[in-house]
This record gives structure tokens, sequence and C-alpha cells, in this order.
């Protein structure tokens, strides 16, 4: 019985493991607003009644080491989440980005942070 319980935790926890993604905080395609300052809106963001996919901002970290940092428009306008018609699914992207650790990558005044995000959809 002990055995059986250890490999079904073993098995929970290597099944909550995920990936780690890092990419470099771009003034241009992440929006913030005053009213939300927590929250990074994507300029490919659809947005108004259908629901608007965005990152919510959690802890801020000095000490990773990242083995590469992306370019998030990118690698956003290259999925299969991005149609033809330059419009971003944001329900799906929302769910694909919740299997990763996300961390947006800032420079300021020499300093670099790592700033932790979630994925998050909302309809207003």
């Amino acid at each position: 019985m002990f055995y059986f319980i250890f490999l079904f935790n073993t098995t929970l926890k290597a099944q909550e493991k995920k990936d780690t993604l890092f990419f470099k905080y771009d003034n241009k395609y992440i929006k913030t607003f005053a009213e939300m300052p927590n929250h990074f809106y994507l300029e490919d963001s659809s947005g108004g009644s259908h629901g608007t996919f965005f990152f919510g901002k959690g802890d801020v970290k000095s000490n990773l080491n990242p083995k590469s940092i992306l370019s998030l428009k990118k690698y956003v306008r290259s999925s299969v989440f991005y149609d033809k018609t330059k419009k971003l699914n944001d329900e799906k992207i929302a769910d694909f980005f919740s299997n990763y650790f996300v961390f947006f990558v800032k420079t300021i005044d020499k300093k670099v942070e790592y700033i932790q995000v979630k994925s998050s959809f909302e309809i207003e």
C-alpha cells in the first residue's frame, strides 16, 4: 500500500512539472495601463466582448539564469493561435501559456529583472 501511495504521489508531481519560457520585455508589444498596472496586454489581443488575453504580474526575481530569451511577438505570431487575418485566439492562447512558467526579462538601469507572469483571460 505504501508503495502505491508513493508511486501515485510521484506521478502527480511529475505531471505538475512545467517548462519555463523567458521573453524579452518589449514596451511596444506589451501594453500596460495605469488603471491595471499588474496586467500585461499584448498588442495582438482582441479585447472587447469576446474576451481578452493578458498576463498577470507575479513575483519579481533577480537571480535566474535562462538558457534563451525569446521574442514574445515572434512567438505569438508564429503560433497556431494567431491566424492569417492577424487575430489572436485569446482564450486558446491563455490555456496554452497556463501550461508554462513564464517570465518577462526586463532591464532597468543595467539591472535585470525576471517578472513571473501568469496567463489570464477575461470577458468584459
